[in-house]
């Protein structure tokens, strides 16, 4: 066993501080908080290269990047000058792009665990609210229309584009043209509870008159300072007042929002808001400034709105349909220690790391999806290697991707990968973010994790489209854990409690009901005849989730401090 003292760094901060930082974050907040830590996070410099930083969290009011620095790698005394400087572009990158800043050493963390904690909470507040990371969803569809001279053809194209599934768009010309009355027609024809937003009470009552004339059986509210008519069935509201109280709203109570000058998007206010509510549509009103144009503020906006659910995208073709199948293995987790949402990494290797649980991995693929693009997650980049050294001795031409790499190196690898003779890619987090594969047919979620996030970001890599591509097959290797260290799968992560081999687990209604008519018929849907499985093949699959069991809760810890506040 490698005694902790012992560790040598290599690139990124190693996984037994990743152990240390995740027990010490479980230790001041509760473990239910680490389920929103990302490991990993991947950004852009201002030079546009990749890059990560070790932790990252994300709350309404701010993006919070964490680093824990080895001595070694991080120490001006003890490294070259360009890794010095390389380290402060780094960092000054994520200040650039309004990220908080904080860094711990590896040897802090050993030594004075106490310290750090308390310097965790006072910089991330007592009893802290963070989200979930959705990076990997898509943005709304949408479009820029001017408005003509006629509203009518405004409103035709609003219909035209909901026929299509698109669900956010800008509506944009000079001032006094009419946006107002085209927003309030377009929100009666389509009939759904409606939410309109302004930032001046001026506009706030002007829209109000507007839509007490143009839409007379609505109930029509103000929420402005001094009216606050929440259950109103059109709520005509200022954004600094609705943002102040937007707890007093559900996410999904309107189902058609409207935002006046919504060129002010960038704005804290506006993000606030369009991240909140998920309405089925959303409209944008603005004059355009002469210093940008109807497309630079619609990309603006599609930017900070609600990003679309995995769900809607595929139902309305933004991403591939998903089917699923799960390969069973005898490797037993249920010792496995965890923090959180992180596996012990010293436990989790002993268990992985052998040779059965990889032979079945490269087995699979050989006697399902051979010369299939295919994506394998591994445990760790060790594990990466080593799987793609397997896959090499059975004539596979296979890769090991890994922040590790020279970035000329990575970059001929995925060019090949995508676009010549490797067929699959193995990797452990460089390929969670910030590359997608339309190529991409199969995933091998090989890699146990009790990330939300990290699965669905994995997820993300092969749902975008391409020609031919019907759907994406995942392959979820199933190990046997306890109750409260089982690790995601894709049944677990959406809910479905009934697995048959090669099923849809995310599609559209309509494609689900394809493939049981057929079955109805006695036929066998093309996924039964492209993979040797059997139909008949049944499992309920246990879908207790301690994480989802809590989230309601108040936990010991925010307990004692609000009685501490008290």
């Amino acid at each position: 066993m490698i005694g902790l003292a012992n560790i040598k760094y290599t690139g990124n901060v190693h996984s037994y501080a990743e152990d240390l930082f995740v027990q010490l974050f479980c230790d001041a907040f509760g473990p239910e908080k680490s389920r929103y830590l990302f490991i990993q996070y991947p950004f852009r410099d201002i030079y546009g290269n990749s890059r990560y930083t070790d932790f990252a969290l994300l709350s309404e009011e701010m993006k919070v990047a964490i680093e824990i620095d080895g001595e070694r790698y991080h120490n001006p005394k003890l490294v070259s000058s360009n890794k010095y400087h390389d380290d402060l572009l780094k960092q000054n990158s994520l200040i650039y792009d309004n990220w908080k800043v904080y860094r711990w050493t590896y040897s802090q963390l050993k030594s004075q665990p106490e310290k750090v904690k308390d310097e965790m909470i006072t910089f991330l507040g007592e009893m802290p609210i963070f989200k979930y990371f959705e990076d990997y969803l898509p943005k709304q569809r949408g479009k820029v229309i001017k408005l003509k001279e006629h509203q009518q053809e405004a409103l035709k194209n609003l219909r035209q584009m909901r026929e299509k599934g698109e669900s956010i768009a800008l509506l944009y010309h000079a001032t006094g043209t009419g946006k107002t009355v085209t927003a309030v027609s377009d929100a009666k024809r389509v009939g759904e509870r409606t939410l309109f937003l302004a930032h001046t009470k001026e506009l706030v009552y002007q829209a109000k008159e507007t839509f007490e004339k143009v839409w007379k059986d609505a109930d029509v509210g103000l929420y402005v300072a001094e009216d606050r008519e929440e259950d109103a069935y059109v709520v005509c509201g200022s954004i600094q007042g609705v943002a102040q109280n937007i707890e007093m709203f559900k996410p999904d109570d309107f189902g058609y929002l409207i935002i006046d000058e919504c060129h002010h998007s960038a704005a804290n206010t506006y993000k606030k808001i369009l991240s909140y509510f998920k309405p089925k549509f959303t409209l944008g009103l603005t004059a355009t400034p002469e210093r940008m144009d109807g497309e630079d503020i619609l990309e603006l906006f599609q930017n900070v709105a609600h990003k679309l659910d995995l769900q809607t995208a595929v139902e309305i073709g933004e991403l591939v349909p998903i089917r699923c199948i799960r390969i069973k293995t005898n490797v037993d987790l249920s010792d496995v220690r965890i923090n959180g949402i992180k596996y012990n990494t010293q436990d989790l290797e002993s268990k992985l790391f052998i040779p059965e649980r990889n032979k079945i991995i490269v087995d699979t693929y050989l006697d399902f999806v051979k010369d299939k693009k295919t994506v394998v997650f591994c445990a760790s980049v060790k594990h990466a290697e080593m799987i793609a050294e397997l896959f090499k001795e059975k004539g596979v031409r296979a890769e090991a991707v890994s922040g590790s790499l020279r970035d000329s190196v990575r970059k001929r690898i995925l060019d090949e990968y995508e676009n010549g003779d490797i067929n699959v890619l193995c990797a452990c987090d460089l390929l969670n973010e910030g590359w997608d594969s339309p190529q991409t047919r199969v995933l091998f979620m090989a890699r146990p994790t009790m990330s939300k996030t990290l699965y669905l970001q994995q997820l993300g890599k092969g749902m975008r489209l391409c020609e031919g591509k019907e759907y994406l097959m995942v392959f979820d290797f199933i190990d046997n854990a306890s109750l409260f260290n089982m690790p995601y799968s894709l049944h677990r992560i959406f809910n479905i409690r009934e697995y048959r081999p090669g099923e849809y687990v995310v599609a559209s209604e309509k494609q689900k009901q394809m493939d049981r008519d057929l079955l109805a018929k006695g036929e066998k849907p093309s996924v039964y005849l492209d993979f040797p499985i059997d139909v008949q093949d049944y499992e309920i699959v246990d879908l207790f989730d301690w994480q989802e069991e809590v989230k309601d809760m108040v936990s010991q810890i925010e307990f004692v401090r609000m009685v501490d506040v008290q």
